[in-house]
């Protein structure tokens, strides 16, 4: 096993390993991109997948590792890159993503996700289980941020099951958990770049009602005040965290002409 690095547990489960693999549902047309392959033990049974697998691993260690562990035949696309900075205008879809990551570079995955989600039929990732619940929170949780709405505005999302600390070598000090994310109809366009900074000022304000939080935050300017709108009183009203992602598509689609482009 190569030693840690850049954030890194190996996941050394085979059980783990045999549930990710069963979660997936691969079709024939599918291009697996595995983003993290570590030591190699999930690379080794997507291989038996029999669908082209390209494997993207910032450490030439680890792809050195796992290219030990699988038949010298066996045709992969190495890229040995760190995946933030990959061109994915490359690839063609449908892609299905499988990711284990360092887990600080979780929220940075997904918001580059999210602009090529087009080329994705799913995206299957292992990270931190209080991270996982962020991404499935629901209105008035405690842990319902912007983070939630990001992620739900633009994935339907499945927690499929947890992963003990345990199941890892060098044995990490949180838990983890697999969850998939399925892209939605969501244009990645001007108006969801808008609701991403509505999203981002309402919760600039968190403990502030939305009237306050809006119009303070550096992350939007208004040509008049929005506190007369009397579609969005309602609303206004409210906390950042009592809002449904409907309920910021809909601020978005009111507010989107009173907002002041640079």
């Amino acid at each position: 096993m190569g030693k840690p690095k850049l954030g890194q547990v190996f996941l050394t489960d085979h059980n783990i390993i045999r549930k990710i693999i069963g979660s997936l549902a691969i079709l024939p047309s599918d291009h697996i991109l595995e983003i993290g392959c570590g030591d190699g033990i999930l690379t080794e049974a997507l291989v038996d997948l029999n669908v082209p697998l390209t494997v993207v691993e910032i450490d030439s260690v680890c792809i050195d590792n796992t290219k030990q562990r699988l038949p010298q035949d066996i045709s992969i696309q190495w890229i040995c890159e760190d995946v933030l900075k990959l061109d994915f205008s490359g690839f063609q879809s449908p892609l299905t993503i499988v990711a284990n990551i360092p887990y600080y570079i979780s929220a940075k995955l997904i918001q580059l996700l999210v602009k090529h989600k087009s080329l994705f039929r799913n995206i299957t990732i292992m990270i931190q289980k209080e991270f996982a619940h962020k991404c499935i929170a629901k209105p008035s949780q405690k842990v319902y941020t912007a983070l939630s709405v990001f992620t739900q505005y633009h994935f339907d999302i499945e927690y499929l099951f947890d992963v003990s600390k345990r199941c890892f070598n060098p044995v990490p000090k949180i838990d983890s958990a697999v969850i998939r994310l399925t892209p939605n109809q969501t244009l990645y366009d001007e108006h969801a770049r808008l609701v991403e900074a509505i999203v981002a000022a309402c919760f600039w304000g968190k403990r502030k009602k939305l009237s306050t939080s809006l119009r303070h935050s550096p992350y939007l300017l208004f040509k008049d005040d929005i506190r007369n709108i009397i579609e969005i009183q309602d609303l206004l009203s409210k906390r950042a965290d009592q809002l449904a992602v409907q309920d910021y598509h809909y601020l978005a689609t009111v507010l989107k002409s009173y907002i002041l482009l640079e």
